[in-house]
């Protein structure tokens, strides 16, 4: 089940500290941010903790597509 995290409007640390918490107990999650800065951090953490993510640009925000690897 996909997790849906709007994390827009909010500035670093707190996209990046929302999405720790959700990681630890989903496996997909769909974040929306503001700020490409706050995309690209959150795309490196996850990946660090052994995420797949992927960002694209939506309009005015960018949307990663973060899921486990197997």
């Amino acid at each position: 089940m996909k997790i849906f995290l709007d994390a827009r409007g909010l500035s670093c640390p707190e996209p990046v500290i929302m999405l720790k918490k959700v990681l630890q107990q989903h496996d997909a999650v769909q974040l929306f941010v503001d700020n490409e800065a706050s995309a690209k951090i959150c795309e490196r953490f996850a990946v660090s903790k052994g995420f797949t993510a992927e960002t694209s640009r939506v309009e005015n925000s960018y949307a990663l597509e973060i899921y486990k690897n197997v």
